[in-house]
């Protein structure tokens, strides 16, 4: 056969020798300015996470918390980057222009930006990969910058005050990632535990009334009250550090004594102690600068300078005392100044004298001027002052947030977590959903909620039940047994003994659901006036939000799950799911056509009911028999025992405790297997609805539902409180903080 010819005018021979020559033209091109590119991408990602970071902790917006994450981890792999081809680069012999110059800046961009030096706790506990990252990368800008060989002095100066610059900038980072790990936090916790038993009853109970007082003051001026240094960081340690955040001596010994409830009862009657809440947002965010930004040593110094300013106006009279307590603080704070505030000042006063130095050397140098030259001195003009430019702006952002009341603290929503909407979608619809958190939504928290949470606390207070965190509900139904004394299944629902997830879940959280999808009583609310209608629909709304919060805590978050409760979860919402569906191919019923009086008849329809009675009777009775079969065994067992040991009264006594555990065993194992599910939270939902006024009714399940997510806020857990603030807030935390001002409401230890 005769070869094949091909020709260069053959259909698309050209455009791949078009391609071929472009190739090695854009590498060469990439060759030449990468550098210069990614040390400006590099810039840009300092000044985005400047600008963006501090607003995750006003939003709890998915988007944006992923676009930050992206942001955070290139920032440094980009520096790094850099670095590495700046070290290449200099071990050519050509020349490289101003391109050494830009080494230390990557030092500045790893220190990052005051807004944010972690994205999360975890973030915190890898402070010694970035002290190792200081080393190794410090060692290689040095290298970078020795290798360096200008004429010119002042260049040579401001290299080196950039870099010392960078250096105190990346090792400030790494000091700041140490001081807010949870090991870290905690240590302060013994000290004051410590401090407190070394001081005597009578003079606690003196600093407890006049401290008490001082805080009730400040919750009542809201945001206008900037919280102290040494308070915000008081709760930082005890709440974001400890998982089992202790009761303050202050309001023990109040409490005590019995002043704490005529002080929380005249703090109710004030107009503006709904202000509260702003106060514990401002305490909040100082926590959030505490563990995730650089304002720690900046709130430090300025606290301490305030405090000096506030000493010399009080010794400026005749008496010397005071005149010696001033003088203490002013050594206090220029100690401070200098010791902590040093370092971190230092790149504010060196990089714009390094910026000053620079311009005199390159208007001095003409070889810097060249074509390539040029774009070398633009790119680090643009280094320069966009280094000044931050920090500039980190300081003037400081102080406006210092001297600025923001209303805007939090992102001020409500997580929402409906089990029966979960169920009326298909279940290939709602495995997506749940994948992808698609099943969560969130409400704006209105007002009325804020103030019925804590006004119900501080009633609490005023009647001295401070057990409110371990009721789950038992003290709303205790000041309502004119109307729950019939109901016997509300008492068995809120009793301590059943596992709050389960409570959550089989009692109240479908019970309201129904409740609020009842529409029996319609007719019935012509008879209310129009305060009384305002009211009933202001609880049974919140009473539906707070339902819906509190499942979002415990199932979404895992705050408080059990292994088993989250399988009989999964099962719950499977049954209903299976009935509704089933309930609607029966009926001819679409799955969007009024869907609440479909959902109401399928859960309270009397054949459902004694359908799923006679269902729980028979798995009661196969239940029974088989811990029958077990306990006769036990009892053969137990016989042959005893025989052995008849002349040991120890012996009889651990037979005795061992059969009486085993006893308590059987019935966990029946209250766990055979209970059913949807009956119980039927019951709970028919006697509620038997409750005529609609009003009184909702009174009572909104008051239930405090008292739950009173239950709740403690033992949401400090690593879940702290997270949390990076992720717009949590209405959880604010009340936990408020508990923890306001009165000993803490749960004791292990409870």
């Amino acid at each position: 056969m005769r070869p094949i010819i091909t020709t260069g005018a053959e259909p698309g021979r050209g455009d791949l020798m078009k391609e071929q020559s472009l190739a090695p033209a854009v590498e060469e091109l990439w060759n030449t300015w990468e550098i210069h590119s990614m040390i400006l991408v590099s810039l840009f990602l300092q000044v985005f996470l400047f600008l963006f970071a501090g607003k995750r902790m006003r939003s709890n917006s998915t988007l944006r918390r992923l676009v930050l994450w992206l942001a955070y981890l290139s920032a440094d792999s980009v520096a790094t980057f850099v670095l590495g081809h700046l070290a290449v680069r200099a071990i050519e012999p050509s020349d490289q222009g101003l391109m050494p110059f830009w080494a230390p800046f990557v030092l500045v961009h790893l220190g990052g930006q005051e807004t944010m030096t972690a994205f999360s706790m975890q973030d915190n506990e890898l402070w010694k990969r970035h002290l190792l990252n200081l080393v190794t990368q410090a060692a290689v800008a040095g290298y970078v910058v020795g290798k360096a060989s200008w004429p010119d002095r002042r260049l040579k100066a401001a290299l080196v005050l950039v870099f010392v610059s960078g250096f105190f900038k990346y090792a400030g980072r790494t000091l700041y990632l140490f001081f807010a790990r949870p090991k870290f936090l905690k240590s302060p916790i013994s000290w004051k535990l410590y401090g407190q038993g070394k001081t005597s009853y009578e003079d606690k109970r003196k600093r407890a009334t006049e401290d008490m007082g001082k805080v009730l003051n400040r919750l009542s001026n809201g945001s206008t009250e900037r919280p102290r240094f040494m308070e915000s960081f008081s709760l930082t340690t005890d709440i974001m550090a400890g998982d089992a955040p202790l009761n303050t001596v202050r309001s023990i010994t109040l409490a005590e004594t019995g002043e704490l409830p005529g002080m929380l009862d005249e703090f109710l009657c004030r107009d503006d102690h709904h202000n509260a809440y702003e106060y514990v947002g401002t305490l909040l965010v100082q926590c959030y600068s505490r563990l995730y930004t650089k304002g720690y040593v900046r709130e430090g110094i300025a606290d301490s300078l305030s405090k000096c300013k506030e000493g010399s106006s009080v010794g400026s009279g005749p008496v010397s005392k005071p005149k010696q307590i001033s003088s203490n603080m002013v050594c206090t704070a220029i100690f401070q100044s200098i010791v902590y505030g040093g370092p971190t000042l230092f790149p504010y006063v060196a990089i714009p004298i390094a910026l000053v130095l620079f311009a005199a050397a390159e208007k001095g140098d003409p070889l810097l001027h060249s074509r390539r030259g040029r774009v070398d001195i633009m790119v680090s003009y643009l280094l320069l002052v966009g280094a000044v430019v931050l920090d500039v702006s980190s300081i003037v952002s400081f102080i406006f947030s210092r001297f600025s009341s923001s209303k805007e603290l939090w992102c001020q929503k409500l997580n929402q977590y409906n089990m029966i909407n979960s169920a009326e979608v298909s279940e290939c619809l709602r495995s997506i959903q749940e994948k992808f958190g698609c099943d969560v939504y969130d409400v704006a928290l209105s007002m009325p909620i804020k103030e019925f949470i804590l006004d119900t606390l501080l009633v609490s207070g005023t009647r001295k039940e401070w057990n409110i965190a371990s009721t789950r509900g038992q003290l709303a139904l205790h000041h309502r047994k004119a109307t729950t004394s019939t109901l016997r299944a509300l008492e068995e629902s809120v009793r301590t003994g059943v596992d709050f997830p389960r409570s959550v879940l089989i009692i109240w959280h479908i019970a309201t659901d129904i409740c609020f999808r009842y529409s029996g009583d319609k007719d019935a609310a012509t008879t209310y006036s129009a305060d009384g209608l305002l009211k009933k629909h202001c609880y049974k709304q919140m009473s539906r939000e707070l339902s819906n919060y509190i499942m979002y805590l415990v199932f979404k978050c895992g705050v408080m799950l059990t292994t088993y409760s989250h399988v009989e979860h999964d099962d719950t919402l499977y049954e209903i799911a299976k009935k509704l569906s089933l309930y609607r191919r029966q009926a001819g019923v679409n799955p969007g056509d009024h869907k609440d009086p479909v959902i109401t008849k399928l859960l309270l329809s009397e054949e459902t009911i004694k359908m799923e009675r006679e269902e729980s009777k028979e798995q009661v009775e196969t239940s029974k028999v088989e811990h029958e079969g077990e306990s006769s065994k036990e009892e053969e067992r137990d016989e042959i025992v005893q025989l052995d040991h008849e002349e040991s009264a120890n012996d009889d006594n651990n037979d005795a405790a061992a059969e009486d555990h085993m006893k308590k065993l059987c019935q966990s194992a029946e209250a766990l297997y055979s209970s059913p599910v949807l009956p119980r939270a039927r019951e709970v939902a028919q006697e509620l609805i038997s409750i005529k006024d609609e009003a009184e009714r909702w009174d009572l399940i909104a008051a239930v539902w405090a008292e739950m997510l009173y239950y709740t806020a403690p033992r949401c857990g400090a690593a879940f409180h702290a997270e949390h603030l990076a992720k717009g807030g949590e209405f959880a935390t604010h009340v936990f903080v408020l508990m923890y001002l306001l009165g000993p409401f803490m749960p004791p230890p292990g409870a």
